[in-house]
């Protein structure tokens, strides 16, 4: 899947599509056709991601999943949260986009997307947390690798072409409780979502992610789960704090077994299992 940015000079946040409404570059009368809405014409993201109505607890191997099949998207005004610069499993696993709806509802859920292994053109492009972006793509709904994640869970990413729309939109991390992140059908609500939980304790030094994937470098730490009600919860589910984004272990600040936080920031992700991946060492609050 390619992504392709076509990137125009333009004024920093809203103040440019709002100027570009309103006049035109020979100085002319305005065009005739306002500017609709900052956010352009197509979907949000949470008009196009949802439930996971196939989640079977029984298909312990995610084999002939009941999974909608790819289909065509076209959602615009999507605001980065997060550019995947770090390749922790030293093979070439860096470059995914995390974006979300730049206008959130209140109590919003299914805002935020994966836009999967993007490339550039220019092959030079790049992008930054606050850009704004629209996307015409595919949405799939992987399934994982080999026999999949199991009981047909699903990680929703999108793959296409983009276009440049505004840049300079800070978005503020949606508030939860560690509980809104236990089990799948709870933290799909959020995934691709910047999130930010208060009173963490890390209960576990950090540990490779699963010992049975080659997954390097990439590494987890349990979240202490006191006073949680977990009935019913698969603990692969049990989210987690990762290096997905940034090299945690070397920049810090420690997360070792014991260590408390105020709050902790993170986009949440999802490969065998929920993980909260902070973008730098400026999502710990000691």
């Amino acid at each position: 899947m390619v992504l392709r940015l076509l990137r125009r000079p333009l004024l920093p946040g809203l103040a440019a599509l709002l100027l570009l409404a309103g006049c035109d570059s020979g100085g002319g009368d305005p065009p005739s056709d306002a500017v609709a809405s900052v956010l352009g014409a197509g979907s949000r993201l949470r008009e196009v991601n949802g439930p996971a109505e196939w989640f079977d607890e029984n298909n312990k191997t995610s084999v002939k999943c009941s999974q909608p099949a790819d289909f065509t998207v076209n959602v615009t005004g999507v605001a980065v949260t997060a550019v995947d610069r770090f390749d922790e499993v030293a093979d070439g696993a860096l470059g995914n986009l995390y974006v979300q709806d730049m206008i959130t509802v209140e109590a919003g859920e299914y805002e935020g997307m994966t836009v999967f292994d993007p490339g550039f053109t220019p092959p030079d492009l790049r992008v930054a947390a606050g850009d704004v972006l629209d996307l015409f793509g595919v949405l799939e709904e992987f399934l994982g690798p080999s026999d999949g994640f199991g009981k047909c869970r699903s990680l929703p990413e999108i793959g296409g072409t983009a276009q440049f729309r505004l840049e300079g939109v800070n978005v503020a991390p949606r508030a939860l409780e560690l509980q809104d992140l236990m089990g799948y059908e709870k933290a799909r609500r959020y995934l691709g979502m910047l999130v930010v939980i208060e009173d963490v304790k890390i209960a576990s030094d950090p540990v490779p992610s699963n010992s049975t994937l080659p997954t390097g470098g990439r590494y987890v730490s349990d979240i202490d789960r006191t006073g949680l009600d977990l009935t019913g919860v698969d603990p692969a589910d049990y989210v987690k704090i990762s290096n997905e984004l940034y090299d945690v272990l070397n920049e810090g600040p420690p997360i070792a077994k014991g260590s408390t936080f105020k709050s902790v920031t993170g986009v949440v992700t999802y490969f065998y299992g929920f993980k909260i991946a902070p973008r730098s060492a400026d999502d710990f609050v000691p």
